[in-house]
């Protein structure tokens, strides 16, 4: 898992052996809206497909499935979680036995790895992911590739979108990974270089809004972390 002197809190990019045990997955999906899933030009009973980036072990892409199942039982709900942890995905894939969940170990910042997203959705016959989910990953990806990475990232999932929903995490977060890592003798090499801070969620709001054209139709109440849930429509 590549933690730091036996921390498992201490990781570079968001790969916690134990996530789920300290962020509650079923507390998350109660803040989900059951409205704006489904678009109103989709028609048709044809697969309902969804990207979760970042989906760890697996054990809230499983809860997001039956709830989306249940939203729309006249469809068949499809999800492609990635995560690029290679250990992670392999719990995730020991721990399912369904074959409307697949699990990959993908790197969402290497272009070549990318192409098995692309590769997905053109084997379901796709141009779009029905909906795309970046739950708490956002900072992960700000730290290890700076503020045009961050911004590459937004542009190059929203592109594959209809629903897009982004749950960032706040600066507080920030500084916690920049002091957990720190404290195991490491630290992020970009931290002190980036531009968005203090203000990280508004500046990732603005960009999706302002720069990639899309329009905020929900934003949750806070998780007990201060996260907020939001999703953008096309």
């Amino acid at each position: 898992m590549n933690f730091r002197k036996e921390d498992p809190g201490a990781v570079q990019y968001g790969n916690f052996i134990n996530y789920y045990q300290f962020n509650s997955a079923e507390e998350r999906l109660k803040l989900l809206s059951s409205e704006h899933w489904v678009s109103d030009d989709d028609v048709g009973n044809e697969p309902y497909l969804v990207l979760d980036v970042g989906c760890n072990s697996g054990v809230f892409t499983k809860l997001l499935h039956t709830y989306l199942s249940n939203l729309m039982p006249h469809r068949k709900v499809i999800i492609y979680g990635i995560d690029i942890d290679d250990r992670l995905i392999k719990r995730a894939k020991d721990e399912i036995d369904s074959d409307s969940i697949i699990f990959d170990c993908v790197d969402v910042m290497d272009n070549a790895d990318f192409e098995k997203i692309n590769s997905f959705l053109k084997n379901h016959q796709k141009l779009k992911f029905d909906a795309i989910c970046c739950f708490s990953i956002t900072m992960w990806i700000h730290l290890n590739h700076h503020d045009a990475g961050l911004q590459e990232f937004l542009r190059k999932l929203s592109a594959l979108a209809k629903l897009f929903v982004v749950e960032p995490q706040p600066w507080k977060c920030y500084q916690t990974a920049e002091r957990r890592l720190k404290k195991a003798g490491e630290m992020f090499p970009l931290f002190l270089e980036l531009q968005w801070r203090t203000q990280v969620e508004d500046e990732i709001q603005n960009y999706v809004e302002n720069v990639l054209k899309r329009k905020k139709v929900y934003e949750s109440c806070p998780t007990k972390w201060k996260r907020k849930i939001c999703f953008y429509s096309s």
